[in-house]
């Protein structure tokens, strides 16, 4: 392998935790109480389709549903932080001369507000957020482009993700999918063909 496209939430980050709590105390605010597991569904797909599953359809109330949950989000920042030690193994990827890329559901807004905390952007040649590509996640589309912007071949390419929806695109995308096991280590049979089980970040040296 020598590209390599990740997911963000669950992959580099460890912060589903973060988002979930603060999911749960916007709705609160609301008017609906939500356990955290009844709010899982909201990991892997965009903030507007979240939105649209919690009610919020009508696009202004959306928007303003989104801030809302970023802003009670970040009251949680601190049940979130990297995973292991990704910034020395993306260095050490880009040093091999591997190509490296992210795919994620956030925005262009919401990746904006991440990479000012984890600098994804001195790791990584390019990103893809929502809407860029004809069609997001599940679709295959953004993983697609980030390959054309790499000029990558992607039968050396490996997106790793930890949702079910990130094994859909690859697989949709006809690459190779490394399963991020530290989020998900007990996969549904959905997620097959998994190429890689991925325990900790050093693993993808190996593949080099």
């Amino acid at each position: 392998m020598n590209t390599f496209v990740f997911d963000i939430d669950g992959t580099l980050i460890d912060s589903p935790n973060m988002y979930l709590h603060g999911l749960q105390r916007m709705m609160r605010r609301h008017g609906k109480d939500y356990a955290l597991a009844e709010l899982t569904f909201s990991n892997g797909i965009t903030s507007q389709a979240t939105m649209n599953r919690l009610g919020f359809t009508e696009p202004a109330a959306n928007a303003a549903a989104i801030q809302e949950w970023i802003d009670d989000s970040l009251a949680f920042s601190d049940l979130s932080g990297w995973v292991g030690n990704f910034p020395e193994v993306l260095t050490q990827l880009r040093k091999a001369g591997a190509k490296i890329a992210i795919v994620t559901a956030k925005s262009a807004a919401e990746f904006a507000i991440d990479d000012q905390r984890y600098h994804f952007s001195n790791y990584t040649d390019t990103h893809v957020t929502t809407g860029e590509a004809k069609r997001d996640k599940p679709a295959g589309d953004p993983i697609l482009l980030a390959a054309e912007r790499l000029n990558a071949d992607r039968s050396t390419l490996l997106y790793i993700g930890d949702t079910l929806t990130d094994a859909q695109a690859a697989h949709d995308a006809e690459v190779a999918f490394g399963l991020a096991t530290w989020t998900t280590p007990q996969p549904t049979p959905a997620f097959e063909p998994i190429a890689y089980r991925l325990k900790q970040p050093d693993d993808l040296l190996k593949l080099l």
